[in-house]
């Protein structure tokens, strides 16, 4: 039996009958929704899209024996869809893609569980239960194992660059959760006069749907105000950073090629090159990520290098030296002048072989600078050679600036390297673990964002997924403000060469546009493949460079300087839904151990059946 309150009791279908309906509902609601993303990109139907799901919230799920085995099924196939590129680097990314779709598939029950709880539990419409639990499941899937958050519901909106504005201060999420809302408020006013029910199940009257109608109404209306009005008060900076973004089209694999660096190379020189003419000399230059294919060496000053390598480098030491110190420390009557000139002389020779090792890697480099006059940003790999790792080297992803002499005037290493992507969790203790995948080792992350002045504007590097990390993005931007040095222009180093032009790079982009929105700052986007781009502070896409082809882009950027709620606070509404969301998993952990308890009584007390609620699924 179901548990009756007085909203009424949930539709009944016969269990059978039931099933089907929730998988019919939970698949259809995973194709529309996959939809409104790329690569069918039909962005405008978002506003509709999840009306299944939303259906299923509405009625619950009645008398169907395994709902959410169901629901978690649609979920999958929806993940699958929609991330579908990420079998594309390599065969062992495939398990990645199957792993990533089967953990993302659990938030599409979760979603429809909590809707019904609030529903049910706390009489909250379905207007209002529907658009807090989404953004509760957006803002946990966008921070739990690092955080996902390509194919928002949100990030189909990017071109409707008014609505998108109120991501200043609620995110990405924010803005799915209005479209959310939207949705409800339409599933609400079509079940007042067809087959939908109400919570409980009964039909909604006039006035619970009037209500849902003029809140979406009311919602969507003043987040265009609250647009228009940002987009009309947006600063005229007259400064601006010109600034080119080279984009080669090299489609990327996880396999050692030794001729593909000297092929890369040539591609982007070659377009540098032609993009930079007989004209006047940007005031920056831009390649992506790791384009630069030799990395730039370091080595600790505390870690000794072996004898041969030394002697190799430097030739052997010279005996003559070494007897003439020991003769002036005799004749200076000091016992221990040999054996210091000793130790001396061999801290000498290591100094030196370090600093011609670490040279030799950055000639190349600093020869292309002088070439092209100007400050180049370039994406390049990094080895430290430390007795602190266990393997001897710590790798980085980093953004190496140069002036126009060649000179190294800043580097930023990657802060958020992608867990299994390029890190393994546990692997710096257990090196063993990159066995089993196709990584050759791990990255080390960045510790500190890094800010240098460029034609008197501060610049920030960012590199690959960094940008679909808000809280990311924000600690880059607040991190360096309370240095003094907020950047005026962030610069995002990508490599989408191992997507081979698919959907990833649109959902890419629009992270990228989101980020800009969040934090009120200009971002340029250089990305080997596409897409790269330009984009000002209240999210317009000024430039985009083709998809797997390549290009460049010259173009003057401007400074935004606004500050924004998300800045000041974070994602303060959806970190509120999540709390609520995870607050409806405690209560319900801690009922149904109660209800355990009520179980063990004595076979003489009556224990009612069931918990005593409406929540779509039937007691037994």
């Amino acid at each position: 039996m179901t548990g009756a309150t007085q909203f009424g009791e949930p539709r009944a279908f016969p269990a059978r009958d039931a099933d089907r309906r929730v998988l019919r509902l939970g698949l259809l609601g995973a194709v529309t929704m996959f939809l409104v993303h790329p690569p069918a990109d039909l962005w405008m139907l978002a506003w509709l899209a999840p009306i299944p799901w939303l259906i299923l919230a509405r009625d619950g799920v009645g008398t169907a024996r395994h709902p959410w085995r169901r629901l978690w099924l649609a979920g999958l196939l929806h993940w699958l869809l929609t991330i579908h590129w990420l079998r594309l680097p390599h065969p062992a990314t495939s398990l990645g893609w199957l792993a990533l779709s089967a953990y993302l598939a659990a938030y599409l029950p979760l979603f429809i569980w909590g809707t019904r709880r609030l529903m049910t539990r706390y009489r909250w419409p379905l207007v209002a239960a529907a658009p807090v639990v989404w953004m509760g499941c957006e803002q946990l899937r966008g921070s739990i194992l690092g955080g996902f958050t390509l194919g928002s519901l949100g990030h189909t909106q990017w071109r409707w660059t008014t609505l998108i504005q109120l991501a200043d201060w609620a995110g990405a999420g924010g803005v799915g959760g209005l479209v959310m809302l939207v949705a409800a408020a339409l599933v609400t006013a079509a079940g007042a006069g067809g087959r939908g029910t109400g919570v409980g199940g009964a039909r909604p009257g006039w006035r619970p749907v009037a209500l849902a109608l003029a809140t979406a109404g009311v919602a969507l209306a003043a987040a265009l105000g609250y647009g228009a009005w940002r987009i009309k008060t947006a600063p005229l900076d007259p400064r601006s950073l010109d600034v080119l973004l080279v984009q080669g089209s090299i489609d990327t694999e996880l396999k050692h090629d030794p001729d593909a660096a000297v092929e890369v190379l040539a591609e982007y020189d070659g377009l540098t090159r032609t993009a930079l003419g007989a004209g006047p000399r940007p005031d920056l230059i831009v390649w992506p990520e790791t384009m630069w294919r030799w990395p730039i060496l370091e080595i600790e000053p505390d870690h000794e290098l072996p004898a041969d390598v030394v002697e190799r480098i430097l030739g052997p030491a010279t005996p003559a030296a070494g007897r003439r110190d020991d003769a002036e420390g005799s004749q200076a009557g000091d016992s221990h002048t040999d054996h210091d000139t000793s130790i001396e002389s061999a801290a000498v020779r290591q100094a030196r072989c370090r600093a011609i090792l670490e040279q030799d890697r950055l000639d190349p480099l600093a020869a292309h600078a002088r070439r092209y006059a100007t400050t180049w940003l370039v994406g390049v790999d990094r080895q430290l050679i430390s007795s602190r790792s266990s393997s001897g080297v710590f790798h980085f992803n980093s953004a190496l600036f140069l002036d126009a002499g060649g000179v190294p005037v800043g580097r930023y290493d990657k802060m958020f390297p992608v867990a299994f992507g390029e890190t393994v969790p546990l692997a710096d203790r257990f090196p063993i673990l990159y066995r089993l995948t196709p990584l050759p080792a791990g990255l080390t992350a960045g510790l500190e964002p890094v800010v240098v002045t460029v034609a008197g504007l501060r610049v920030a590097p960012t590199i690959c997924y960094e940008t679909a990390l808000p809280g990311a993005i924000r600690g880059v931007v607040n991190r360096s403000a309370a240095a003094g040095a907020r950047p005026d222009i962030l610069v995002n180093l990508t490599n989408d060469g191992w997507f081979w032009g698919s959907s990833e790079l649109d959902m890419h982009l629009a992270s990228g546009i989101f980020r800009a929105v969040e934090v009120r700052t200009p971002l340029a986007i250089a990305a080997n493949t596409g897409f790269s781009a330009v984009i000002d502070g209240c999210g317009r896409l000024l430039e985009r460079g083709p998809r797997r082809a390549t290009g460049t882009i010259r173009a003057a950027v401007h400074p935004d300087g606004r500050t924004s709620l998300w800045l000041l606070a974070g994602p303060v509404p959806t970190a509120t839904a999540a709390g609520l969301l995870l607050l409806l998993l405690l209560e319900r952990a801690v009922f149904a151990r109660l209800k355990r308890d009520r179980s063990t009584l004595p076979a003489t007390v009556t224990v009612p059946v069931g918990d005593g609620e409406s929540d779509g699924v039937q007691d037994r």
